[in-house]
């Protein structure tokens, strides 16, 4: 078998094999490989998942069958499926609905060195390149184009091309990525000091000082002590490493860079519309309460 560069191998037990497989079948890209020693009690893929249901339109438990007759007995007891050693294919459904359903395709092996390897070769319908709505409202035409070619280049584990794209979008969106962290650094009552330097920084022609400000205007609840600032993966993006690295750990950055990136300039300038609509509101609830009690 032709060996591509792949992740290295790691030690499991049961329970980790099956969380890993659960992992695998749910998000990762096709053709990336999981090359793996112990766990050899573990020869079916987990019988439940956690998806994105279209027709529920909410995240549902996915279940499969893991029993089946024996072949030319169909009335005889059921036994465990074996899905290792070949290539074989398990289609889910949604429990909720009943209605949506997702088929994969994989291959699972024992390779001449003792190590075992599984990997997805398709599925269908295709891994989901879903953008959240508040996110795909505040991106413009070509770069919610841009950011689906990264989910599918992702999908398909072409990690250094996803990450590109992923670039180019952040990028052209700093600016208004700074503005939604300064507002709920202002929201969050950060230090004088920190929100003059805004408009500075604003005009600063440098991706990589940007990202650094993005990270200190970040509210102290979602940076706490002893945890890495989430807005420190961004400087992945503009890495002069990034070239040596393999499609599989670009897929890593750019997951990480995605959920930091939608989580920021999605939810959390929804959360900001938010707390200025509670805050408007609630002072006109004030004025108008300390009219009602004013002398005539």
């Amino acid at each position: 078998m032709l060996r591509l560069r792949h992740m290295p191998v790691i030690e499991l037990d049961d329970d980790q094999l099956q969380k890993e497989l659960r992992q695998i079948l749910q998000s990762w890209p096709l053709y990336r490989r999981l090359e793996y020693k112990g766990a050899a009690a573990v020869t079916a893929v987990p019988g439940l998942l956690t998806l994105f249901c279209p027709s529920c339109r909410l995240r549902s438990t996915w279940q499969t069958s893991l029993k089946a007759p024996p072949r030319g007995y169909p009335n005889r007891p059921m036994v465990r499926e074996k899905h290792k050693v070949g290539s074989y294919q398990k289609t889910y459904m949604c429990k909720n609905c009943g209605i949506a359903s997702v088929t994969y395709y994989f291959r699972w092996e024992d390779e001449m060195d003792g190590n075992s390897v599984f990997f997805k070769v398709g599925q269908y319908p295709e891994l989901e390149e879903r953008v959240p709505e508040p996110l795909a409202k505040a991106l413009a035409a070509d770069d919610l184009k841009a950011y689906r070619n990264a989910l599918r280049l992702r999908n398909f584990n072409l990690g250094i091309a996803a990450v590109a794209y992923m670039r180019r979008v952040v990028e052209n969106k700093m600016n208004d990525l700074l503005e939604v962290l300064h507002e709920a650094a202002r929201i969050h009552n950060a230090p004088a000091g920190l929100l003059a330097r805004h408009q500075g920084i604003m005009k600063e022609k440098r991706f990589s000082v940007k990202i650094d400000y993005a990270g200190d205007l970040l509210p102290a609840n979602l940076r706490p002590d002893g945890n890495p600032n989430p807005m420190a993966i961004l400087h992945e993006l503009a890495s002069d490493g990034l070239h040596s690295k393999t499609d599989e750990e670009c897929v890593d950055i750019f997951d990480a860079c995605r959920q930091t990136f939608e989580y920021v300039f999605g939810k959390m300038r929804v959360e900001n519309e938010d707390a200025q609509n509670f805050l408007r509101g609630m002072t006109a609830l004030t004025e108008r309460k300390a009219k009602a009690v004013e002398p005539k």
